[in-house]
């Protein structure tokens, strides 16, 4: 890393105490868990008054909550008590970094954090993870992904909240073989004997076909469902899709790999920061700048010292958790 380093938090007057933060962090945890007392309440209103950092903390947490929806009570305080829960960790750090470093770095996250806190499997940043269905289909999850399974008499089922995940569907031994369907936010993908990539995005879906084929249906216009056969891709939101040639590298994060060809730096750097816990996040002066080569997603710090030595950016750090890469 280069030896120049600001810290927005001493630059920035509405910056937020990390401390601070960390304490918001846990009373809004604790406020929406269901289980905060009358005496939980009385101190939580002494920490506020205490000092003017608490207080700023404190409206920094609101709009977290706003933003992002209120903490559902699966993320409160039984989980924090669960020794065994990696979660709970996840959870006050994440607040408190979101509350500490303000609107400007709220942008670099996706979807609400604690979303994925409450599905049925899910995998924490940077983390991979393969499980087998009951049926024998083989579900690769990648890192911050999260969904639900729902298998019954009729269909068998996954529910994509966030992330991505590749499918290989096993041959449904009923006697009446259920239909193999993921449910992303913008519509459904039918598998037909099939080997799948599906990535959820903010506003649409991508699907990629390695193997057979997926029908799909967006959520709202299901008579315009679309085939996407094998070596193709489809890109769709809940009205329509786009069908293309599929990406040669769709499948490289399977091996832990990012493949960036003329990749403009912004788009890199958010692809990047899907596998850093925190908040890594590209200055718009250099956003524009092109990135081409492999890079190794097992570690990002490696990835980020590659980008300082070929390109005339530099990476600033509050803590290793909170990097901003920028002009020199």
């Amino acid at each position: 890393m280069p030896s120049a380093i600001s810290n927005p938090l001493r630059n920035n007057p509405r910056a937020v105490d990390p401390g601070a933060a960390k304490q918001a962090a846990q009373w809004l945890v604790l406020m929406h868990s269901g289980e905060m007392t009358d005496a939980d309440r009385q101190a939580c209103d002494r920490w506020r008054a205490s000092h003017a950092d608490h207080e700023l903390a404190w409206e920094r947490a609101a709009m977290v909550s706003k933003k992002f929806g209120l903490v559902p009570s699966k993320v409160g305080v039984p989980v924090l008590r669960n020794a065994a829960a990696m979660n709970r960790r996840s959870a006050i750090k994440t607040l408190t970094l979101l509350i500490a470093a303000g609107p400007v770095a709220w942008t670099a996250y996706r979807v609400a954090p604690w979303q994925e806190w409450a599905a049925n499997e899910h995998t924490a940043t940077g983390e991979q993870r393969e499980i087998t269905l009951a049926d024998g289909t083989r579900l690769f999850m990648n890192t911050a992904t999260a969904i639900d399974i729902a298998f019954d008499d009729n269909t068998r089922r996954i529910y994509l909240r966030s992330g991505e995940i590749m499918v290989t569907t096993a041959k449904d031994s009923a006697a009446m073989p259920r239909p193999f369907i993921v449910e992303s936010k913008q519509g459904s993908m039918r598998a037909l004997g099939t080997r799948f990539i599906v990535t959820q995005h903010n506003d649409s879906s991508l699907v990629a076909v390695t193997e057979g084929a997926i029908e799909v249906r967006p959520r709202h216009n299901e008579s315009g469902a679309f085939i996407v056969g094998a070596g193709e891709q489809a890109n769709f939101n809940s009205e329509a899709g786009v069908l293309q040639t599929i990406d040669p590298h769709a499948d490289a994060w399977t091996t832990g790999v990012l493949y960036a060809e003329k990749m403009q730096l912004s788009e890199f750097i958010t692809e990047v920061a899907r596998y850093r816990p925190g908040i890594l996040r590209c200055d718009p002066a250099v956003a524009d700048l092109r990135v081409s080569g492999a890079f190794q997603l097992r570690d990002t710090d490696a990835v980020i010292k590659a980008l300082v030595a070929s390109l005339p950016i530099r990476a600033t750090l509050v803590t290793r958790y909170w990097v901003t890469i920028g002009p020199v």
